[in-house]
């Protein structure tokens, strides 16, 4: 599986996937003593948390939108030196500031799309911080919408679960993810 474009760089070592769940920073300051300070994958509106080298959603449309704007928010709190993916350039069209389409199968959400960019472009260990697949609040307090539903949750945990040709590599530090992919060795 590939971009399109060719996504021109190959990466090496451990990556975080930073979801936007309540749960992000204190994921992050416990992933970081035992990987240290690996490069970041932002998801969604973790884009507002963390500095990133790439931004992911299954929903490019809100990388703009009114309201969720992520690439904006990355780019005034962070700077640039960030690229922005997504996936099903069929279902969505060609969406001029999305960099890199991958076709990549599956379920699971955006931070489970990430986790098959990260290791697509070069990365051996994954570690997903913020994504604890337990319905609750987005980070900085703001309103969990469909991640405050059980039945969302449950439903991405249980096709993580069953997309077992991605489990090697990728660990989680909370949550239902934690327990499908188990934590840092």
């Amino acid at each position: 599986m590939s971009a399109s474009p060719l996504y021109p760089f190959q990466h090496s070592g451990s990556c975080i996937v930073a979801g936007n769940a309540w749960c992000l920073h204190e994921d992050l300051t416990q992933a970081r003593k035992i990987i240290g300070d690996a490069p970041i994958i932002a998801v969604n509106g973790a884009s507002r948390e963390v500095k990133t080298i790439a931004l992911y959603s299954c929903h490019p449309q809100r990388f703009v939108e009114k309201g969720c704007e992520w690439i904006r928010h990355q780019r005034r709190l962070f700077g640039e030196g960030f690229t922005v993916h997504s996936s099903n350039k069929q279902k969505h069209g060609d969406l001029p500031y999305v960099e890199y389409w991958w076709n990549i199968p599956g379920g699971g959400g955006s931070a489970w799309g990430a986790r098959k960019v990260a290791k697509l472009i070069g990365f051996d260990t994954v570690v997903l911080c913020g994504c604890p697949l337990l319905p609750g609040n987005y980070t900085g307090h703001r309103p969990g919408m469909m991640m405050s539903k059980a039945e969302v949750t449950n439903q991405y945990a249980s096709e993580i679960a069953s997309d077992t040709d991605w489990h090697e590599g990728c660990y989680s530090m909370s949550g239902l993810t934690r327990e499908i992919l188990g934590f840092l060795p």
